[in-house]
């Protein structure tokens, strides 16, 4: 067995096993070693274990080279163990190794919630020789204990809250902490939205069947409206001569004996309410009690507000990883910072489209194992979508074989008829490269058809409610489609408009007009001149 040992230049090691007749090289996602450093193409080289266990490194067109034992290399290149090659910055070893597996754990590191109690007396459980009755040591002894229960609630409350994250495992664990105290028959959470008002309310949680009353609790506005104003916490030890109350009718009816409630209150952020009744006995709860349910409501309150948070950044992150499907990073970034800027429900636009398709793939399918399709089909689409976005492109849809992509929708770069030819450009040279190592994988060789036009279309999001794909339609598109059917393996046909908008820099010859499917006049068609300039690249 053979593995690489590769070092980046922050001193940061890894080990990857070559388990593959081919390990690609590069910054691009798809490859199976991805070094993350601009130094690094995004497709840089290739590692080859040949059938008698040499293990060669070539370069596949990078910019920066790829370097063994200091010196260039241009060919495929034995290395040994003695050798070190140079990927951009980072240092790569090949090392033989027999009959030994390494298993790579990532650690996990979890925050920890300091909790600070107020309120509590501090006691000492030492006791000297007693001065009271019996009984006074008892009653000290219980209230210890009470008091050493109470800080236990605490210490589970800021345990348990800490790693919940969602509004509903919140509720259950806060509801289950407060019930722990002593004189709690009945509780619920009111939740509050930006305005103050009443936006969702849990259950009503009873502590058991027994001590379950069928009557409402009926929160009194004037609770509300003092938790709202004062944001501290509140203890009724008996509504019927509690003067604070004496005016609210709804505590008159309700039958509560005693109760307690505490604000959700995070900053300025006020977003619930904690309460808590007993409806057959008066002072069912102490000030020591009321003091512990106050921090188990800050701690919920600091919960719900994670919650939130994470239930917003998890929202964001499904959008931002729908969007980086579709567009490139530089365009997720613009779109993230300036959402504003896109006028989606439809617009017209010029954009330039581009068309590719592998020739012959259906027939060069049928001999081979579904499994090494898809490995093919992947290894295609990540590439070529890596090269979209490397030229400010805009994958549309996967068709098959082939693909769509736009330039200059969501954003124009000012430049999009040429983004889009370089691209198209820049996808034959890689599928020159991938065929290098067609043999060594196994795989057909293949070869790609590309058409490129450009015009004003409709773009933006089109379909139903149910189902919304962002995309272009016009006739624009379907002429692009037409020249990409009409290329012939590793051809890339444009049309005037799309080389009207190009400057000398591009070779293009032009083609005799074809009749293209749907038009009743033939289109002038133009061929881009790539492998010209990459053999004159290859010179300079």
């Amino acid at each position: 067995m053979a593995r690489l040992l590769i070092s980046s230049p922050e001193g940061k090691r890894g080990i990857l096993e070559i388990t593959k007749p081919v390990i690609t090289v590069g910054r691009g996602h798809s490859n199976d070693l991805v070094l993350n450093d601009f130094s690094v193409s995004r497709f840089h080289a290739v590692i080859k274990q040949l059938p008698d266990g040499t293990v060669v490194i070539a370069d596949r067109g990078s910019t920066n080279a790829v370097r063994v034992n200091g010196h260039k290399i241009n060919d495929e290149t034995a290395i040994r163990e003695s050798d070190v090659a140079h990927v951009g910055t980072y240092e790569i070893r090949f090392e033989s190794v027999d009959n030994v597996s390494f298993v790579i754990k990532k650690a996990e590191i979890s925050p920890t919630l300091n909790n600070v109690l107020h309120g509590l007396s501090a006691k000492s459980l030492e006791f000297d020789t007693p001065t009271g009755t019996a009984e006074d040591l008892v009653r000290e002894i219980k209230k210890l204990e009470k008091e050493k229960f109470l800080l236990t609630v605490l210490y589970d409350a800021g345990k348990s809250l800490n790693s919940k994250l969602s509004l509903e495992d919140v509720t259950e664990q806060v509801m289950s902490l407060v019930f722990r105290i002593e004189g709690v028959e009945r509780g619920f959470m009111m939740f509050l939205d930006d305005a103050g008002r009443s936006s969702l309310q849990s259950d009503m949680r009873y502590r058991s069947q027994q001590t379950k009353d069928t009557r409402k609790i009926i929160l009194s506005s004037t609770i509300i409206e003092q938790l709202k104003k004062e944001r501290q916490p509140i203890l009724i030890s008996d509504p019927q001569t509690d003067a604070r109350f004496a005016a609210s009718e709804s505590m008159k009816i309700s039958g509560l004996r005693s109760a307690m409630a505490a604000p959700l209150v995070i900053g300025e952020r006020l977003y619930g309410i904690l309460y808590v009744d007993n409806l057959r006995k008066a002072a069912a709860f102490t000030q020591e009690e009321l003091n512990v349910f106050a921090l188990v409501a800050a701690q919920a309150a600091a919960a719900i507000d994670n919650a939130m948070t994470h239930m917003q950044l998890a929202e964001q992150a499904v959008q931002r990883s729908a969007l980086e499907r579709f567009l490139a990073p530089e365009l997720v970034e613009m779109l993230a910072a300036n959402p504003n800027d896109i006028k989606l429900g439809g617009v017209n636009q010029k954009v330039s489209i581009l068309f590719a398709d592998i020739r012959g793939f259906t027939g060069i399918a049928e001999k081979l194992e579904p499994q090494q399709v898809v490995e093919i089909l992947n290894e295609f689409f990540g590439r070529v979508t890596e090269v979209i976005f490397d030229h400010f492109g805009t994958l549309d849809k996967y068709l098959g074989d082939g693909l769509m992509a736009i330039f200059g929708a969501p954003y124009s770069k000012g430049n999009d008829a040429a983004n889009a030819v370089r691209a198209a450009m820049t996808i034959q040279l890689l599928m020159q490269q991938i065929n290098r190592d067609a043999k060594a994988r196994r795989w057909p060789q293949m070869e790609v058809g590309i058409g490129i036009n450009t015009g004003v279309v409709t773009v933006g999001n089109i379909g139903s409610k149910q189902r919304l794909d962002y995309t272009v339609i016009g006739d624009e598109v379907n002429i692009a489609a037409r020249l990409m059917s009409h290329a012939s393996p590793g051809q890339i046909l444009i049309s005037n408009a799309t080389a009207d908008e190009l400057d000398d820099s591009f070779g293009i010859s032009g083609l005799k007009p074809v009749a293209l499917k749907g038009k009743s006049q033939s289109t002038q068609v133009k061929i881009v001149r790539w492998m010209e300039e990459a053999k004159a690249a290859k010179r300079g």
